[in-house]
């Protein structure tokens, strides 16, 4: 077990606590971004294919709460992606031509399912050696004596990936402990030109790696005394991808002077 006030001992802008997937994959895979985001409190820069997911589930959760047509699911998605993009310094057109197929081939997929549906969005809470995580689950459907959550991931290409198998072992346990039933969980993934669910099978080796993540990030925590000693113990790896945008560069010079 960890001691939730390691995590807590930093008068940090946002609280620290509850962990996310989202956070113990910033950790896992860019150190780095995880104190700029985490310690430090830049804000999570985004981007069109950010926005461009969010538009589609948003247009597709008209599907289960308004019984919307898929006409008026696209409507409601590229109204929405619009209004996020606007302050975006320049346009992507591959973005935006996403939004149809990816938005048709989901409503396909989930049409059958919207006379079962319990929740969209819902929270989920537990704790991982003695540390609470949260996260918001896509849809939840009471379906054959069970419940079965459903995930989208819209890519680029279909490639469900470990970072979304963690996500979703999460995921498993959260709703394990709330519902007196069975739990299913599918992986939505949709691209342009494809769109299936998978099937996330339990295994106890995926709990078990976030647990390892999560006694690597308290050592670190517990190594600290004061927030800036976290950017001496974590240097940023300046060949990797993540580097993609200049706020983040701008943000790692700040901090490390890089």
């Amino acid at each position: 077990m960890i001691n939730p006030e390691i995590f807590t001992k930093f008068k940090l802008e946002k609280d620290m606590l509850p962990f996310s997937a989202s956070k113990i994959k910033t950790w896992k895979n860019n150190p780095a971004q995880f104190v700029l985001r985490y310690i430090y409190g830049y804000p999570t820069t985004s981007n069109h294919a950010m926005e461009r997911g969010t538009a589609v589930e948003f247009g597709l959760n008209h599907l289960f709460t308004n019984n919307a047509t898929v006409e008026e699911c696209f409507e409601k998605a590229i109204t929405y992606y619009k209004s996020a993009t606007a302050l975006l310094e320049e346009e992507d057109d591959k973005q935006h031509d996403m939004i149809a197929p990816m938005v048709e081939q989901c409503f396909e997929q989930l049409a059958p399912l919207k006379d079962h549906f319990l929740s969209f969005q819902g929270r989920i809470d537990t704790n991982i050696l003695g540390i609470s995580f949260y996260g918001f689950t896509d849809w939840v459907i009471e379906y054959e004596e069970k419940i079965l959550v459903i995930d989208l991931k819209t890519k680029a290409k279909f490639m469900p990936t470990h970072d979304d198998m963690l996500q979703m072992a999460i995921y498993q346990k959260a709703f394990e402990e709330k519902y007196e039933k069975p739990v299913d969980i599918k992986l939505l993934i949709c691209t342009p030109k494809r769109c299936e669910a998978v099937d996330f099978t339990p295994h106890k080796k995926y709990l078990k790696e976030i647990e390892m993540h999560l006694m690597s990030c308290a050592n670190i925590f517990n190594a600290c005394n004061e927030p800036d000693d976290m950017k001496h113990l974590i240097v940023p790896k300046l060949d990797d991808w993540t580097w993609n945008s200049a706020e983040l560069l701008e943000q790692r010079h700040e901090i490390w002077g890089i």
